[in-house]
């Protein structure tokens, strides 16, 4: 099940400039998200509200689907042009043939902390009890091992259940499904004022490997350079934007709004954290060594069959690639 954002401001322009003589033309991409609007998605907000897409000749019509699964298949199957996801899943999908590639990351590093329940006081807590993450096949899954390495314990020694979207899992905390999640801002710090308790940022473990991507539909890549090349462009100036301090109080307003007013401090504490952790890179490069490391993570659990070669990660010619 997907949940739907249609930008009525932006599809009013694009109609607007189809109509008016010699206008650009305003080209919709059909654009994916994971669970429901979160800081995650801050960028994509602030190139809304700013203009950024609309000055690129861009609009989206924004899907939110539960799981990062769902959204790479959409998107391989071509029903979605962008997404934004956990980094593994392309690689999956990339293993397997699928026509997709990743265009830019825009997790750096981890943004999760593991948030348990109150009697759960470390990670060797953990042994014997249920932890949820966002899927079996994907940057979860690596990261757990690197938490479960740093406690002393092997996956066997906890049950692991699934729930795509943080909103969902921290339910299942609350619900007592499960004893442990890893959660992202806002979410972590609304747990913690509920008193649940934080056993560790993720950083501390998993510091090194990159979390989110920027990944499009080669067939869509193919058919709209332009707008694609436009849609990054404008991408990369949210993320300047967002990593300007003097828009602080302005970048928690947008999301403050997009959340309907779920939770300001827990807003407010999310830009200072992802400030504090450089979440959104400034720079679009895509690291080799990062995706190396990664990928022999992902081996390691059974996860892949070694890595993929790299050129067929990244989009030839479009990706800025480093080493």
């Amino acid at each position: 099940m997907a949940t739907r954002w249609v930008l009525g401001a932006l599809i009013a322009l694009a109609i607007g400039a189809a109509a008016a003589p010699g206008a650009q033309a305003v080209e919709t991409l059909q654009t994916g998200l994971i669970g429901s609007p979160q800081a995650g998605g801050w960028p994509y907000y602030i190139a809304i509200d700013k203009g950024f897409f609309a000055d690129a000749g861009v609009s989206l019509d924004i899907v939110y689907v539960p799981t990062a699964s769902g959204l790479v298949q959409q998107l391989a199957a071509g029903s979605l042009d962008v997404v934004n996801i956990g980094i593994v899943e392309p690689i999956h999908a990339i293993a397997r043939g699928a026509p997709v590639a990743i265009v830019r990351v825009t997790g750096a590093v981890p943004p999760y902390e593991v948030i348990a329940r109150p009697e759960i006081k470390t990670i060797q807590d953990l042994k014997g009890h249920t932890v949820v993450i966002g899927g079996l096949l994907d940057i979860n899954r690596v990261y757990l091992e690197r938490v479960l390495k740093a406690g002393g314990l092997k996956d066997s020694d906890i049950e692991i259940t699934v729930v795509g979207a943080t909103a969902g899992r921290y339910a299942a905390i609350q619900s007592n499904a499960a004893q442990a999640t890893m959660l992202v801002p806002p979410f972590n710090f609304i747990a913690r004022a509920a008193g649940y308790n934080s056993l560790g940022k993720m950083m501390q473990f998993a510091g090194d490997l990159p979390f989110g991507s920027t990944d499009v539909s080669l067939a869509f890549a193919k058919q709209h350079p332009d707008a694609l090349k436009g849609f990054v462009a404008a991408l990369d100036k949210a993320i300047a934007w967002f990593n300007e301090p003097a828009n602080r109080g302005a970048a928690i307003d947008l999301l403050d709004k997009v959340m309907k007013g779920a939770n300001r401090d827990g807003v407010e504490k999310s830009y200072d954290f992802f400030h504090e952790i450089g979440y959104f890179p400034k720079d679009a490069t895509i690291s080799r060594k990062k995706l190396d490391v990664l990928m022999d993570d992902m081996t390691s659990i059974g996860d892949t069959n070694g890595r993929v070669p790299f050129d067929k990660l990244v989009l030839p010619g479009f990706s800025k690639i480093g080493d």
